[in-house]
């Protein structure tokens, strides 16, 4: 059974890849329904070409049915000060995207479609990455379909590390910190951290390591949670294998140590790869090497399973036509579908959280952190998105006050509850 259960859901997906997700056919509104989307994907954008080509697609294909109207936004802060002013007011445009906005404040405005409906039939779910749409789901309702990702994982010198006897990159916490020893005794930095500015790759480190700990519904527990404490106990440990500069380090000191061949082991998204041939010393781009985050001996969390982000949301305004509510849903199913997807991909090397296949021309790099993407047990949101904005903001500070022995990791977590205040 389970067998036939494992084909089943293979050639589903591989429909789901070969075929559009939605067509024309089978939507027949009384009259020609007209949706507004201001949108930054154009103009100068990496998506605009692709992106623009979509929209002349759908509007074709559904002539006389849906018209989509393109508000052009070419600032980026402007844009999201527009859709924030719009939503304030009770007004958001028919469609939109959105990125930095938390769920719970977009749900709050009792303004958003809800798309949970329209994943109740058919497979439109199916083309999502695991758990992408769950992430979405505010009380029960997808009031943002997650669509442009980025996940983290980790990169090494394979120089450096081929240089104390390791060939690959370890798969525990407890044998990471090993390599760690052998690289501090040749005076290689094992890991270029950072306390200053946002704490960005610091912060990205703990955000695995509690997944890794505490799971991915660790963030559903709160920082009552005991894996943020022990993933604190982990960061700091980090700290004894890090650069001497570290403590109110931002992130051009941090990137300065790999990029110049000082450190073996990093972080960051997707969009850092290009800059590892670009601007890394002594040939950098040819022996940085992919790897997946450790796991944690008893810890909750799977091998494979990363922190990652969505950078782009599909949004909507709540409509009280359901014929125009189902126009929304045909858009936004035309744009989803993995073809059109894959070619969006391909144009401005941004990853989605649709399943697509790794494209062969994208650097080897991206290629394998798309197919890990896609193949991960789980991905959960990082530190950053999955916490209130004023616990976030407060990271860095908390960061500090661990590493300088201020605090120890339950008053590092303390100090963040008090942002809950």
């Amino acid at each position: 059974m389970k067998r036939k259960i494992a084909l089943f859901l293979s050639l589903a997906m591989m429909l789901a890849i070969i075929l559009p997700v939605a067509t024309a056919e089978g939507f027949n509104p009384k009259e020609e329904i007209t949706l507004n989307f201001p949108t930054i994907w154009v103009g100068t954008d990496s998506k605009a070409k692709v992106f623009g080509e979509m929209v002349d697609e759908f509007n074709k294909e559904y002539a006389g049915k849906v018209k989509i109207v393109i508000e052009e936004q070419t600032d980026y802060q402007a844009y999201r000060d527009k859709i924030r002013t719009m939503i304030g007011t009770g007004n958001p445009p028919d469609l939109f995207t959105e990125d930095t906005l938390k769920l719970e404040a977009l749900a709050a405005s009792g303004k958003l479609m809800d798309f949970s409906p329209y994943f109740e039939e058919g497979d439109w779910a199916n083309v999502f990455s695991e758990g992408s749409l769950s992430e979405a789901t505010v009380d029960g309702q997808i009031i943002a379909i997650p669509y442009e990702t980025a996940g983290f994982a980790i990169y090494y010198n394979e120089e450096l590390l081929n240089k104390v006897g390791y060939d690959e990159f370890p798969k525990t916490y407890d044998e990471m910190f090993e390599l760690a020893e052998k690289l501090k005794a040749e005076d290689i930095i094992a890991f270029p951290l950072m306390t200053g500015e946002n704490a960005w790759t610091s912060m990205l480190w703990y955000s695995n390591i509690v997944i890794a700990i505490g799971g991915p519904e660790v963030y559903k527990h709160g920082l009552d949670d005991p894996a943020f404490v022990k993933a604190a106990e982990v960061l700091k440990k980090m700290f004894d294998y890090t650069s001497s500069d570290a403590v109110g380090a931002g992130a051009a000191v941090v990137n300065g140590h790999f990029l110049n061949f000082g450190a073996a082991i990093y972080t960051n998204g997707p969009w850092f790869i290009p800059r590892f041939a670009k601007e890394g010393i002594n040939d950098l781009g040819e022996k940085v090497r992919f790897a997946l985050p450790p796991s944690y001996d008893g810890g909750e969390g799977s091998y494979g399973g990363m922190a990652n982000t969505i950078q782009a949301y599909l949004c909507a305004a709540k409509q009280e036509d359901p014929e125009k509510a189902q126009a929304v849903a045909e858009f936004y199913k035309f744009i989803t579908a993995p073809e059109r997807v894959y070619k969006l991909a391909e144009s401005s090397g941004s990853m989605f959280t649709i399943k697509i296949d790794p494209n062969p021309n994208d650097p080897a790099l991206k290629q394998e952190l798309s197919k890990a993407m896609a193949e991960a047990p789980y991905m959960v949101k990082h530190f950053n998105d999955s916490m209130p904005v004023a616990v976030a903001n407060g990271f860095p500070a908390a960061l500090d006050s661990l590493i300088l022995g201020e605090v120890d990791a339950e008053g590092f977590v303390e100090l963040l509850k008090e942002n809950l205040d």
